[in-house]
């Protein structure tokens, strides 16, 4: 870190079980710039301008917002700055979810309604599922001032750039350093395998969305070639050696994903695989489950070990022989 730069952490509440998010004020040559701006609750407005204020600053003396994803616990209070006058930075595939326009709520209900169905979720079950709205409830309604793409300068002397980072969102971003400093959000997270989580097409023939954890896999390895000193995270506290939990995070997916691959039998669903797996604890986390069900069975279809078809409507999965080649996964 250069001699004129700070980072300050300002952590804020959330109403979600992960707890505390971790928001980042970046400042640097003359700039105030902030890393995500914490979920739409007044307690955590309240704390982040309590933390700004402890750094020297107001909201409005904010030079610009940048927005590593779109999950609100990182991009609900984007809103407020957009009010402010502060410009808003983020990715392209961010802007639908801070627009929130109605044709994008209501493709989203029939999305999650058209997934389930094809996990083998049974229609009494479906009937239940909570609105693709609700998903949306501590996302305040925005806008998206400039869009960030790969190497994007993030800072004026553009000793910062943005990585992108897909997998656990289609969004997410890193900004790396030229001193080896990255914010990883929720790439990057010490204690906990970050979920790869499902999201809905953005435009017909919408690929980046359709095996999230591979994309994940591949952005981990995308950062084995970069220089990172310390990772400044989305949850937790900062990673210091970033090759190592890199590794570790790659095993990891490995080792899950094969775990469950005994307990696959010809023509099962990804809800009765659940099931087996989890059995009542399934209700909990119904989403974040279905999400990394997907994910281990995706890990497993492109490593060559299972194969998928889809058989009036619901997703089948059946083992295969094991190969010379298994767990290899296409680049």
């Amino acid at each position: 870190m250069k001699s004129n730069e700070q980072v300050t952490v300002l952590k804020l509440p959330t109403p979600f079980p992960v707890g505390d998010v971790n928001c980042y004020l970046l400042q640097t040559a003359g700039e105030n710039i902030l890393i995500d701006s914490g979920p739409d609750t007044e307690e955590a407005w309240e704390t982040l301008v309590r933390g700004l204020k402890q750094a020297g600053i107001s909201p409005h003396e904010v030079t610009k917002l940048v927005l590593t994803h779109h999950h609100a616990d990182h991009a609900g209070q984007a809103y407020r700055f957009n009010e402010l006058g502060v410009p808003v930075y983020g990715h392209p595939r961010i802007r639908p979810y801070l627009e929130q326009e109605e044709a994008f709520l209501a493709t989203g209900d029939e999305f999650l309604q058209r997934l389930a169905k094809s996990f083998g979720v049974p229609e009494e079950i479906r009937a239940l599922l909570p609105s693709y709205s609700s998903a949306l409830k501590w996302l305040g309604r925005g806008r998206l001032d400039h869009e960030l793409h790969e190497g994007d300068a993030v800072t004026a002397d553009g000793t910062y750039r943005v990585i992108e980072l897909p997998g656990h969102a289609s969004d997410q971003i890193g900004i790396l350093g030229s001193s080896g400093i990255l914010f990883a959000a929720d790439h990057l997270l010490a204690r906990v395998e970050p979920n790869p989580l499902l999201e809905q097409p953005q435009f017909e023939g919408d690929t980046q969305v359709k095996r999230p954890v591979l994309q994940y896999i591949e952005s981990l390895k995308r950062l084995q070639g970069e220089t990172v000193q310390i990772a400044y995270t989305g949850h937790g506290e900062p990673i210091r050696d970033v090759p190592t939990l890199i590794e570790s995070r790659l095993l990891q997916r490995k080792a899950r994903s094969t775990q469950m691959l005994k307990l696959i039998h010809p023509k099962i669903s990804l809800f009765e695989l659940a099931g087996i797996i989890y059995g009542k604890r399934l209700k909990k986390s119904f989403p974040l489950v279905m999400s990394e069900m997907k994910a281990r069975l995706d890990y497993l279809v492109a490593s060559g070990r299972i194969e998928v078809a889809k058989v009036d409507g619901v997703l089948r999965y059946t083992p295969l022989a094991e190969k010379g080649t298994a767990d290899a996964i296409p680049e």
